[in-house]
C-alpha cells in the first residue's frame, strides 16, 4: 500500500440517506450533514491524486437500509469504484458479490467477520479484497454499527482472521471518531506489532499534528500504513493540500 516508508492519507466519505455526513462517536443523534455532492466530492479526491477513498454506507450499517444504493450505482457507472474501499452493512456473501459486480472489489467488513471469521477465506476465493474494520472502545470490540459490544479478545480475533487470509485492518477508536481531538495510538501500535497485519488508523484526526503522529508511528511500525481523515477535512482543520502531500 505504501512506498518508500510513506504513510498514505485516505479521505473519508460517510453516506447517510444519500448525503455526506459525519457521526460523532458513531451516534446517529450526533449527525452532521454537509452540503456536498458525494459523487463530485469523490471525483475531486481522485482528480487530486488520492489513490484510495474510504466510503462508508452508514444507512446500511446502522439502519439496514439501502437508501445509498443510488449513490453507489452512480459511483460504479462513472468507473470510480476502483478508487474506493467500501464499508457499511456488508454482512454476507450475496451482498459482497453484488458490490463486487458493481466494481467495489475492496470491501470492509466488521460484524460479519466477528461472527464468522472463515468468511474471509470464502470472500477472498471469490475475488473480494477483504479488509476488517476493527472498531474498539476502551479496548473492547464494538459490532453492529457500533451499537453492540463483544467480549471477543481483539488480538485473538485478528489472529483467527489472519489464519483465514486477512492482511489488512482499519482500526477505529469509536470514542475518538468524529471528535477531531486526536487519539491514543498505543492500542493500534500494540495490535500492529503483535499481529503483523497492515493497519490503517481511523477516528479522531483533527490536525496536522495528528497526521505527523501517525506518520511517526508508521516509521516505527512499518505495517501501520495509513490514516483516514474525515470531519477534520470537511471543517477546514486539515486542508486538501496537506492531505495531498502524503499521496
Amino acid at each position: 500500500m505504501k512506498e518508500g516508508g510513506a504513510m498514505l492519507v485516505i479521505p473519508a466519505i460517510d453516506l447517510y440517506e444519500g448525503r455526506v455526513v459525519r457521526f460523532e462517536k458513531g451516534r446517529k443523534e450526533n449527525c452532521r450533514f454537509y452540503e456536498l455532492d458525494p459523487i463530485e466530492l469523490l471525483e475531486t479526491f481522485v482528480w487530486e491524486g488520492f489513490k484510495l477513498v474510504h466510503v462508508v454506507d452508514l444507512s446500511a450499517a446502522i439502519d439496514g437500509s439501502r437508501s445509498n444504493e443510488a449513490v453507489l450505482k452512480k459511483i460504479a457507472s462513472k468507473d470510480l469504484a476502483r478508487f474506493v474501499q467500501l464499508g457499511g452493512g456488508i454482512r454476507d456473501v450475496e451482498r459482497a458479490l453484488k458490490l463486487k459486480e458493481m466494481g467495489f472489489e475492496r470491501q470492509i467488513l466488521s460484524s460479519a467477520l466477528v461472527e464468522n471469521p472463515s468468511l474471509v477465506r470464502e470472500l477472498l476465493a471469490r475475488g473480494v479484497d477483504v479488509i476488517f474494520s476493527l472498531d474498539t472502545s476502551q479496548g473492547k470490540v464494538r459490532v453492529k454499527g457500533w451499537n453492540g459490544q463483544s467480549d471477543v479478545d481483539a488480538i485473538e480475533l485478528l489472529e483467527r482472521l489472519k489464519n483465514f487470509g486477512l492482511r489488512r485492518v482499519v482500526h477505529t477508536d469509536v470514542d475518538a471518531d468524529g471528535t477531531m481531538k486526536g487519539r491514543d495510538l498505543r492500542f493500534t501500535r500494540k495490535l500492529a506489532i503483535e499481529t503483523q497485519l497492515e493497519f490503517i488508523v481511523a477516528g479522531g484526526a483533527g490536525s496536522v499534528e495528528d497526521l505527523k503522529r501517525v506518520r511517526e508511528l508508521s516509521f516505527e511500525v512499518p505495517n501501520v500504513v495509513g490514516l483516514i481523515v474525515g470531519r477534520a477535512f470537511y471543517e477546514g482543520k486539515i486542508s486538501l493540500e496537506v492531505m495531498r502531500s502524503y499521496v
